[in-house]
């Protein structure tokens, strides 16, 4: 396919990825979804979804390792983390092994594993053979975290790394949800510093997220702020903000970042000709129920219920749905 064709695929991928679908008031901010994307559009000067799974393609072979940092939410309200993230995070996971016949280590902190595993072992139930997909735990505090990301990378010594809805912290050293909420540094793990590592071994990153507080969103940081619906005001005082100072080769905004995750594997599923790539609608219903199942919670609303940043999962059902048409039609 030619450079023509892959930008106006990935434009239809991208366009479907930020339907912006939020209450418009009491939940996730609103009417940010756009703004947000249109500067990490800018700032690569392609589509989104199509870079990230051209970079991925140029880089990953089989029996490469990738890593897939997920998982969000503190307690009280999300103790296990929420179903924005593991989903996506599993679901890119499978494209990769199907794909490339790689190995997919999802990387996630102690208290975050397990609805990331439930997701997990949903998708590894349709891997046909082809690849694996592993899950490791991180552990809190940044010392800790310096010697896990270094243990990892000397083990695995990955390709690539992808961080789907993984929070990054901003420059006094704290982490945030969109909304102002801040988590002390050593009751998180920083999994971001595994972007660290990626950047110094020129291992290839790609950010996925949708607030601009997770990892990939650094260099964008300052257009980001400024945009913000809530003026990215921290609730600890912070002067920095929410949005993260870690960046990626790739950053990808979504609407939600499961979406976002989604979209990578239609433009895979796109650029190898393989539309088994995108899951399916049951697919999307399983994975949300698994996360469920393993206690991840609605990130938007603070409920243990199958729906997604406030959308029920019949919405998600019919974006994947819509997202293997966009795929089908465009060959």
């Amino acid at each position: 396919m030619t450079n023509f064709f892959n930008a106006l695929v990935g434009e239809r991928i991208d366009r479907l990825m930020t339907v912006e679908i939020r209450p418009l008031t009491g939940g996730l901010p609103s009417g940010y979804v756009q703004p947000l994307y249109d500067i990490c559009r800018e700032y690569h000067g392609a589509p989104l979804s199509m870079l990230a799974a051209e970079c991925l393609q140029n880089r990953i072979k089989p029996g490469d390792t990738v890593f897939i940092a997920t998982g969000a939410g503190v307690a009280p309200t999300l103790p296990l983390g929420e179903t924005d993230g593991p989903p996506g995070a599993a679901v890119l996971a499978r494209a990769l092994a199907r794909g490339f016949g790689c190995r997919v280590v999802l990387v996630t902190e102690d208290i975050h594993l397990a609805p990331v595993e439930a997701c997990a072992e949903v998708a590894s139930q349709v891997l046909d053979g082809q690849g694996s997909i592993t899950v490791v735990s991180f552990p809190k505090g940044l010392e800790a975290g310096r010697q896990a990301a270094n243990g990892l990378f000397q083990e695995y010594n990955p390709t690539a790394v992808v961080f789907v809805e993984r929070d990054g912290p901003n420059a006094e050293g704290y982490f945030h949800g969109v909304r102002g909420d801040f988590r002390e540094p050593d009751a998180v793990g920083h999994v971001y510093l595994l972007a660290d590592l990626a950047k110094a071994q020129n291992v290839l990153t790609v950010g996925v997220g949708d607030g601009g507080n997770e990892v990939g969103f650094g260099d964008v940081r300052a257009a980001v702020t400024a945009v913000h619906p809530l003026g990215a005001i921290s609730k600890g005082g912070f002067a920095s903000g929410v949005i993260t100072v870690t960046a990626t080769d790739v950053v990808v905004a979504a609407s939600v970042s499961n979406w976002g995750a989604y979209a990578i594997c239609a433009a895979l599923a796109y650029l190898t000709g393989k539309p088994d790539l995108i899951h399916s609608p049951e697919l999307e219903r399983d994975m949300v129920e698994a996360c469920v199942r393993g206690g991840g919670r609605d990130g938007a609303n603070g409920l243990h219920q199958a729906s997604v940043d406030g959308i029920d999962l019949d919405g998600h059902a019919a974006f994947v749905q819509l997202l293997n048409s966009i795929v089908k039609v465009s060959r």
